[in-house]
């Protein structure tokens, strides 16, 4: 299960419900895992950037692009982390030696604030360049 949690008076409600549950399991000799992390991007970020990039891939598609809506993305990415000072990642041989291989930064990791961020940027590299949204 996984649970949002806003503050902390309901973790601790959430933590006091759910202890019975782990305790009876680990008793009975079930290993458990559990799993506390930062929130990453919501649905409706992941959405709007989506939407936001697919704009990009249609507009430079009709500029004669022959790059895919995920090729986008990844430049996209890689530009906006560059502009903003992130780490931006890396890239490696492919493991014949024959090609480069791009291990950037992925959308589902960004944090609330990264996809909020990103969003502002596409939207005025969009202005910039004349691409409606």
């Amino acid at each position: 299960m996984i649970y949002e949690l806003h503050n902390a008076q309901q973790a601790k409600v959430l933590m006091d419900n759910i202890w019975p549950e782990v305790k009876n399991n680990l008793m009975a000799g079930h290993k458990m895992r559990l799993e506390i992390k930062r929130a990453t991007r919501s649905s409706d970020q992941n959405d709007m950037f989506h939407a936001i990039i697919h704009q990009i891939y249609l507009a430079m598609r009709a500029a004669g692009s022959d790059w895919s809506s995920d090729d986008w993305k990844r430049l996209l990415i890689d530009q906006w982390a560059h502009e903003t000072d992130r780490k931006i990642g890396k890239v490696a041989p492919s493991l014949d030696g024959q090609r480069v291989v791009q291990l950037g930064r992925q959308t589902h990791k960004f944090t609330i604030p990264d996809a909020t961020e990103f969003i502002e940027w596409l939207l005025a590299w969009c202005a910039e360049k004349g691409i409606e949204t």
